[in-house]
């Protein structure tokens, strides 16, 4: 074989399986992070407004139900107006709040562009290897079609 060829055979298939299996972990993984730091965050900002707002006379988040509903609406940009902070603790937990919700996001978006460009990439690459393939098979065919036919002109002399 050819050292060129050698050198644009595709990898170990063993190995890129190993490779693909762990970067779908990898993936797994961050979206369990993601997941149980959106949980984590959530909760634990409904505590800490639920300990600024519950002790103010003004309050409307009295109980933990409104506080977990307030930390789950928030995040999300919904925030029905049904239930707000009136405190200045409670401002500062909602900025927190809304800053790691957009964090969280960021992270979730980021994890799927990075798999569609590998996807797109992994697509491309299969591409050129059939096309560097399709090449070959051509030369090989063109080659094998010389070894036929020495004389490449199309009139053959007639013997009388």
């Amino acid at each position: 074989m050819s050292r060129t060829a050698s050198l644009s055979r595709p990898a170990d298939p063993a190995l890129s399986a190993l490779n693909r299996r762990a970067k779908i972990r990898l993936r797994g993984r961050v979206g369990i992070y993601v997941a149980g730091g959106a949980i984590l965050l959530a909760f634990c900002a409904a505590l800490a407004v639920l300990d600024a707002e519950r002790s103010n006379a003004d309050a409307n988040i009295t109980n933990f139900g409104n506080a977990i509903w307030w930390a789950v609406t928030t995040p999300t940009t919904i925030c029905y107006g049904d239930h707000y902070r009136t405190t200045a603790i409670g401002r500062l937990v909602a900025f927190g709040l809304m800053i790691g919700g957009i964090a969280l996001l960021g992270t979730v978006t980021a994890t799927l562009a990075s798999w569609l460009v590998e996807t797109v990439a992994a697509e491309k690459k299969q591409a050129e290897d059939l096309q560097l393939t399709v090449r070959r098979l051509e030369a090989k065919i063109d080659r094998l079609a010389a070894e036929e036919n020495p004389d490449p002109s199309p009139r053959r002399r007639r013997d009388r």
